[in-house]
């Protein structure tokens, strides 16, 4: 079975060791250092499966970038590094269609070279849509996005592409030369997606010719994040795409984390709520029945205040795993401290309370092994209230009758 990794071709033994020390910082792959073509060809009749090379121009015995033209016969994505510019090798490399042409010229191009092969790696799981209306710049569009390693994917119709985007989320939609479509029909589908996904969370760029300006940006009035020109550059057009896909990525890991319990990995209060809000309309709007169920640690400081804050972080873990496990078609939450709640559609009373008691047992039966301490835990349920926030109140009654009653138990409030 082959083996994925890195391969740094670099002849100056300190300049290879500094290269392979800073990407492997940012990967969990190994990283293979090879200084000269004679190593790297060695290297690949080996089972180690070259996912992206950073490749020095000149090497001892090929001095004349012949190691681009063998990684190239592998089909090895190739990032070229090297310490002198020329515009001539720099425009040649790109007709044997290299993913990056970097000049060694300090820390700066030391990082990004690193950060770019990381990158390109990365890029095999990022989708890429393009809708096309019969442009001659299609087939060039997807030649560079697979030089760039992504997975890409070509509509002739908004519909087509509107039916797939139901199914799956792209990384970015490129929308190419926009005047060979219909306007109404190109505004239209804009405004759909945006309906469904904001400018931050799915990017979408134009290409558009210099007598179409005005139409770029009056499409970025209704949505589009960016556009480049039919007359792009590779280099360009690849720090456009990077820069859209990379800001969309941040936004949805700040997302998360804004969602997010750090400690359990469930969604927090806030989250439960903006979300929660949203469900509960639609279920009510289709005359459709809800739970609402709150779950709370019995004697939890005791838990805290004899074994530890660890062991107590292991509890909250353990019993948001089982939370999450049992109703894993709802929404659940980590209300905060011990407490979880969880809102979902009811079709079946009885099947809702038979989850809330197959979790209390599995709290009861389990824990000590799984944790090493033994506990158990209250619950509320309701299947009432006229917004959100009274269910909340209601299952939080419930609960607390629960307590009163003895703990370990669930009581429900009508």
């Amino acid at each position: 079975m082959s083996k994925e990794a890195f391969l740094i071709i670099e002849d100056q033994k300190s300049m290879g060791l500094l290269l392979q020390n800073e990407l492997q910082k940012l990967t969990h792959l190994p990283v293979y250092l090879c200084q000269s073509l004679a190593e790297t060809e060695a290297l690949l009749v080996t089972d180690v499966e070259v996912v992206a090379c950073l490749s020095d121009l000149t090497l001892p015995d090929a001095p004349r970038g012949e190691a681009v033209a063998v990684l190239q016969s592998q089909h090895i994505t190739t990032v070229v590094l090297t310490g002198s510019y020329n515009e001539k090798t720099r425009q040649e490399m790109f007709k044997q269609k290299v993913a990056d042409y970097v000049i060694k010229d300090g820390p700066a191009s030391i990082r990004y070279a690193v950060q770019t092969l990381n990158k390109l790696y990365k890029n095999r799981r990022r989708h890429v849509f393009i809708l096309n209306h019969g442009s001659k710049d299609a087939s060039k569009l997807q030649g560079l996005l697979r030089i760039h390693c992504y997975q890409v994917s070509v509509y002739e119709s908004f519909h087509e592409l509107q039916v797939e985007l139901e199914l799956t989320t792209p990384e970015l939609i490129l929308l190419d030369s926009t005047e060979l479509f219909e306007e109404h029909e190109l505004y239209s589908f804009v405004n759909e997606v945006r309906q469904a996904f904001s400018t931050n969370s799915l990017p979408i760029i134009s290409c558009e010719s210099s007598e179409h300006i005005g139409s770029a940006i009056k499409l970025m009035k209704y949505g589009v994040n960016d556009f480049f020109n039919t007359r792009f550059t590779a280099e360009e057009f690849y720090a456009r795409v990077n820069q859209n896909i990379e800001q969309a990525e941040s936004f949805r890991e700040i997302e998360h984390i804004s969602q997010t319990d750090a400690l359990t990995g469930l969604f927090n209060r806030g989250h439960f709520f903006n979300r929660g809000d949203e469900l509960f309309t639609e279920l009510t709007t289709a005359q459709k029945y809800f739970f609402v169920m709150m779950v709370d640690i019995d004697f939890f400081k005791k838990v805290n205040d004899t074994y530890g804050h660890q062991k107590g972080d292991e509890a909250l873990v353990y019993t948001a795993h089982q939370v999450k496990k049992t109703f894993s078609r709802h929404l659940v939450a980590r209300f905060g401290g011990e407490e979880f709640c969880v809102l979902g559609e009811v079709e079946d009373a009885a099947e809702i309370e038979a989850l809330c008691e197959s979790l209390r047992e599995c709290i009861e039966n389990t824990t000590e092994d799984k944790t090493g301490v033994a506990f158990t835990i209250s619950l509320g349920l309701t299947y009432s209230g006229s917004c959100l926030e009274e269910a909340v109140f209601k299952a939080d009654t419930a609960l607390y009758r629960s307590k009163e009653l003895g703990r370990n138990q669930l009581s429900t409030e009508f």
